[in-house]
């Protein structure tokens, strides 16, 4: 080897130990910037197949943060490296082919994800065994990508035939089948069907139990196992169990903070959902623990400019309301503003629900001239995003008809109720609770006004 090829190598060897271990929840531009540079090494280095396995591997934590735009071009060049040096039906050209497909899928490029994973997956079943992991792993991919097309169906069938490969190959190292399961249970939820989606968890972790009977500290198995926890609490949650959802949320925090420690973006996660489970259940001082640490493990990371860090403070916020501290809600709640709009822009229907916070909170201080900019700003974002007969855009009329009926101003919010109520019957119908308090309100207000009249 060559004094060239020695520098080559010794520079991948120096930004391998960069990448090493690396956690997709705590990757930095520093690291992004790593990989483009080994990579640029180890083309020089590695072989083509062997570079497109060594690629794969230093890819995936960089996939699973959301480095869509890095990985485009490095996999858009790994993928001409694999198709004239292996060949077109090779299976490094498969590999490279089902990894720039799940980027286009995520940057939603639908067409050209759909054209490149059903190229690889030809590939793998002709040239590869119809039974080996890669085949099922396209399998699942095509049927996440037919479910975010809403080709529910189609999206079906790929992860059966997914499953029907990856169960016989589960084991600690392979847990493919579990990630399956768990996509298979977001569509139900998506779709609308809770129980399908809880049975599917379950037998996720049926699965997870198995495997770590074989490997009790497998650190993957138990990230796995901690996730579908998770998953399972939100559902159960929202299908109105919050005594197993609050235990599933317990099991999964036990693990997470095994697995990564107690300050941990995944952490961080699970005490949201957990901390929104005591608010809904007006456990308010269990909350506002939850939140506050949750806060402080972005804050000691520096993962202060995310939605996930705007969305607590909003929450927590919340929180702060409902215990009759104002001052401080107000703060919490402009300073998720602030967030939101930096990062979402200021027409974003995320920033339109902290600004239907603030007219809230102003609302209830009887500060009504400071109210109403809040609630109209929102509004106008709603109907511009969403559509004028959107529920967002009801539940913001609603509010801003409580805020004129506060103002003294009956007929304007006589015609702001009647609207809300429009909107909320077509969305939701006649007996949901969002349209039977629209309605009580708009009662209210007329008993009101006959009893001044009466007067």
């Amino acid at each position: 080897m060559g004094e060239k090829a020695e520098n080559h190598k010794a520079m991948l060897e120096r930004y391998g130990q960069r990448l090493k271990d690396l956690d997709p929840e705590l990757v930095t531009e520093e690291d992004e910037i790593a990989l483009k540079e080994a990579f640029m090494h180890a083309k020089e280095v590695l072989e083509p197949g062997e570079l497109v396995s060594w690629f794969t591997v230093k890819a995936e934590p960089f996939y699973r943060s959301g480095s869509w735009k890095m990985l485009l071009t490095l996999y858009e060049e790994l993928l001409d490296i694999a198709e004239k040096n292996l060949g077109p039906e090779s299976p490094g050209t498969a590999t490279a082919l089902n990894g720039l497909a799940g980027i286009y899928r995520y940057m939603g490029n639908y067409d050209e994800a759909l054209r490149l994973f059903s190229r690889a997956l030809e590939i793998r079943e002709i040239i590869l065994d119809q039974k080996r992991p890669e085949t099922g792993d396209t399998l699942s991919e095509l049927g996440t990508l037919y479910y975010l097309m809403n080709r529910h169906e189609e999206a079906l069938s790929f992860y059966s035939r997914a499953l029907e490969i990856q169960e016989k190959l589960l084991s600690p190292e392979n847990p493919a089948a579990v990630r399956t399961l768990n996509r298979i249970a977001f569509l139900y939820k998506g779709i609308e069907k809770p129980e399908k989606a809880e049975e599917l968890f379950t037998r996720a972790l049926e699965f997870l139990d198995k495997l770590q009977d074989q490997e009790p500290d497998n650190r993957g198995v138990m990230s796995h196992k901690a996730g579908t926890l998770n998953n399972l609490g939100v559902l159960l949650s929202e299908m109105g169990k919050l005594e197993e959802a609050e235990d599933r949320y317990g099991q999964a925090l036990k693990l997470q903070e095994k697995v990564y420690g107690p300050e941990h973006p995944q952490v961080a996660q699970t005490l949201n959902n957990l901390a929104l489970l005591y608010f809904q259940t007006t456990r308010y001082e269990k909350a506002m623990i939850l939140y506050t640490r949750s806060l402080e493990i972005m804050e000691k990371l520096g993962k202060t400019e995310h939605t996930g860090f705007a969305t607590t403070l909003n929450n927590l916020a919340g929180v702060y309301v409902q215990k009759g501290r104002h001052e401080k809600a107000l703060e919490l709640y402009t300073r998720a503003l602030e967030i939101r709009e930096r990062i979402l822009g200021p027409d974003s229907p995320d920033v339109a629900k902290t600004l239907n916070n603030l007219g809230e909170l102003h609302r209830i201080l009887g500060q009504h001239k400071k109210a109403l900019p809040f609630y109209t700003r929102a509004l106008k974002i709603y109907e511009t995003t969403l559509g004028p007969a959107h529920p967002d855009v009801g539940t913001t009329l609603n509010n801003l008809a409580g805020l004129h009926e506060s103002m003294g101003e009956y007929d304007t919010a006589i015609n702001l109720y009647e609207k809300a109520l429009d909107i909320i019957e077509k969305e939701y119908g006649p007996d949901h609770p969002y349209f039977k308090i629209t309605r009580n309100n708009l009662i209210g207000l007329y008993e009101k006004m006959e009893r001044s009249w009466r007067s």
